[in-house]
C-alpha cells in the first residue's frame, strides 16, 4: 500500500478509537486575520464590484459572500459595490453597469459565472477580475476556487454518527461549486462510521423544488439530511419538519434558531478578499490561482450543535486536523462508483482535475435525480449598482 492509503488507513483507525474512547475539544475561531502594518504605505485609489447570481439581502451564498465583501472592505478601507440576482446571460451587462460606475475590479460572485467570465475577460484588459470557481488563467483574471468537499466529508461522518437508520439524504445544488464531488465526500465521510450505509442524493435549487427533493429524501427512509444548497431554505424547511439537518452556510450567532441542526460547514472568505483588497490598492495586484481549504481557514467546520448525539464533537476533533493537515485523503485508495466498477485503483488517488471533472458517483451513493425546473426564477434586473 502506498503511504498515502496508509495515511487514510491511519485516519480511520484514530476515528474509530475516538468514537469508542477520547477526544478532545477545540474551538474554531474567526478565520479572518489581519497583521499587516499599512500605516506608511501608498494607497492607489480602487473600487472593487460584485457580480452575485443570488439575492445578497438573504441570509443565502450571495447575501453572505455580500456579508464578506463588506468585512474585507471595511478593514481595508476598499470601495466597494455590487449588482445581486444576475443571470448568465445578463453578465456582461452587469459588468459593462459596474466599469461605467467606476469600478476598477470586479468579482464574479458564483461558479455559474465561471465559463462565461473567461469569455469575455478579454474585452476588459484594463479591468482585474477575480473568477470564482476557476482554474484558468486569462492575463487579467486570478482565479480562486475552494474544496468545498472537505466540509462535506466531516458533514457525511457526522451524519452516519447522528443516524440511527443508517440512510443519509444530500440535496445539492448544481450551480454551486464541486456538487457532484461534495455528494461523493459526504458519502466517503458516512463511510468512516457505517461502511453500508447509504447516501441518497437529490439535486436542486429554488425553494419549492429544495422542498420536493427532501420531501423525497424523507421518503426513502433517510433520518439525517446535509444540505448544499445557495438558498437557506433547505435549512429552514429541514427543521420546520423536524429532522435533523446539517447545514453549509454560516450560522455563527444564529445556532439557537436551527434546534435540530448537528453542525454546519461553509466558507468564509474574508480573509482572502481582504489579501486581494491589499495588493490592489498596493499596486502590488497580479493573476494567480488560490484554492480555499481547510488548511487556510476557508473552509470551515462548526462544533457539534446542542442536537448532535454525544460523541460527535469527539469525532469532529478526530478528523479536523487530519484535514487541515493534509494528512486526510478523501479521494484516494480503490474506488469504486455505483455500479461496482473500479475508478481508481488502490495504489493511487485522485488529481485535482479528476475531482473537479467528477461526473460519477461512489459505491453507496444513490441519485434519485433532479429536481430542477430549469425556467429562471431571477426578477427582471435594472442592473443598479448597490454599496
Amino acid at each position: 500500500m502506498t503511504s498515502k492509503w496508509l495515511k487514510r488507513f491511519a485516519v480511520i483507525m484514530a476515528l474509530c478509537m475516538t468514537i469508542g474512547l477520547t477526544g478532545c475539544n477545540k474551538e474554531d475561531g474567526d478565520s479572518s486575520s489581519d497583521s499587516s502594518d499599512t500605516s506608511e504605505e501608498v494607497v492607489i485609489p480602487h473600487k472593487v464590484g460584485y457580480i452575485f447570481h443570488g439575492n445578497a439581502d438573504i441570509n443565502g451564498f450571495a447575501g453572505q459572500m455580500s456579508l464578506q465583501r463588506v468585512k474585507a472592505a471595511n478593514r481595508s478601507n476598499m470601495e466597494t459595490c455590487y449588482i445581486d440576482n444576475v443571470s448568465v446571460t445578463d453578465f456582461e451587462k452587469a459588468v459593462k453597469a459596474l466599469v461605467t460606475a467606476g469600478c476598477t475590479d470586479i468579482v464574479s460572485g458564483n461558479a455559474v459565472f465561471t465559463n462565461t467570465l473567461d469569455a469575455l475577460a478579454s474585452k476588459y484588459m484594463n479591468i482585474n477580475f477575480i473568477n470564482y470557481g476557476s482554474t484558468s488563467s486569462p492575463a487579467n483574471v486570478s482565479c480562486y476556487t475552494e474544496l468545498t468537499y472537505q466540509g462535506a466529508y466531516v458533514a457525511g461522518m457526522v451524519a452516519a454518527y447522528n443516524s440511527e437508520a443508517q440512510k443519509i439524504g444530500f440535496v445539492g445544488d448544481p450551480d454551486l461549486l464541486l456538487t457532484t464531488p461534495s455528494i461523493n465526500a459526504a458519502a466517503l465521510g458516512m463511510q468512516l462510521v457505517y461502511t453500508d450505509a447509504k447516501l441518497y442524493a437529490a439535486n436542486a435549487t429554488r425553494d419549492g423544488e429544495i422542498e420536493e427533493a427532501i420531501d423525497a429524501l424523507l421518503d426513502k427512509g433517510c433520518d439525517v439530511i446535509i444540505c448544499y444548497t445557495a438558498s437557506p431554505h433547505s435549512a429552514d424547511y429541514c427543521r420546520d419538519k423536524g429532522v435533523k439537518y446539517i447545514g453549509s452556510l454560516d450560522y455563527r450567532g444564529m445556532e439557537e434558531e436551527y434546534p435540530n441542526m448537528l453542525m454546519y460547514y461553509c466558507c468564509r472568505r474574508d480573509s482572502y478578499f481582504l489579501a486581494q483588497f491589499k495588493q490592489m490598492q498596493l499596486d502590488t495586484w497580479l493573476p494567480d490561482e488560490h484554492v480555499g481549504s481547510m488548511s487556510n481557514d476557508i473552509v470551515t467546520v462548526s462544533d457539534a450543535l446542542s442536537d448532535a448525539k454525544d460523541g460527535t464533537q469527539k469525532t469532529i476533533d478526530a478528523l479536523k486536523p487530519k484535514l487541515v493537515s493534509g494528512d486526510a485523503y478523501i479521494f484516494d485508495g480503490e474506488l469504486k462508483d455505483t455500479s461496482g466498477s473500479v475508478r481508481i485503483m488502490q495504489s493511487d488517488y485522485m488529481s485535482d482535475a479528476q475531482i473537479r471533472n467528477m461526473d460519477w458517483y461512489v459505491l453507496g451513493v444513490e441519485h434519485l435525480g433532479s429536481f430542477r425546473n430549469m425556467q429562471s426564477d431571477l426578477p427582471p434586473n435594472t442592473f443598479e449598482v448597490k454599496e
